[in-house]
């Protein structure tokens, strides 16, 4: 026998309708398992109904809320520091063929620093392409785009910007609060 329909009425709050409370008595006359299941919930009920409210210590809400700012500092001071190795590391990782060149290189000094900017130069057909492509698809949406949906992707861009920028302002800053 299916039980459930039977438990939810017995722990049940809200009134029941009367044909619901004869069902209900009727299953209890038959059925042993919930007979001591309604018998154990309203001595339950009558245990909590009985226990008295416990207040916490003075000062409660000031020293969870003092704890909380803490928390919540650490934890910002966490995330600024994983934020700066992550960005060290990549700055380092990028920077050290440039650093290697011009330190462990027989040349003079100035010869190597030219040489990195030549290096460096390699990057512009690069960039160019990166700028070709873009440009190019930019063309081709606005030929499938109406002017309207155009605006409205030009804002949401501009408003998901605004909000990493925000975001990242938020959680590189370090601020405290007491």
């Amino acid at each position: 026998m299916n039980h459930r329909f039977f438990e939810e009425r017995l722990f049940t709050d809200e009134p029941l309708t009367a044909q619901e409370r004869l069902f209900l008595e009727q299953h209890l006359r038959s059925c042993e398992r919930c007979r001591t299941l309604h018998a154990a919930w309203q001595e339950t009920q009558l245990v909590l109904e009985s226990a008295g409210w416990v207040a916490p210590r003075a000062g409660f809400s000031q020293r969870w809320q003092k704890r909380y700012v803490q928390r919540e500092a650490r934890t910002q001071q966490r995330r600024a520091l994983a934020l700066f190795v992550i960005n060290a590391l990549l700055a380092a990782l990028f920077a050290f063929p440039v650093f290697a060149l011009v330190v462990f290189s027989p040349q003079p000094l100035w010869l190597r620093v030219v040489i990195a900017l030549y290096n460096l130069s390699a990057l512009v057909p690069i960039l160019e392409g990166i700028y070709t492509f873009l440009f190019t698809i930019i063309r081709a949406t606005s030929q499938l785009l109406t002017p309207a949906t155009e605006a409205a992707l030009i804002a949401m861009f501009v408003g998901l910007t605004l909000i990493w920028l925000a975001m990242l302002r938020k959680f590189s800053a370090r601020r405290v609060t007491c």
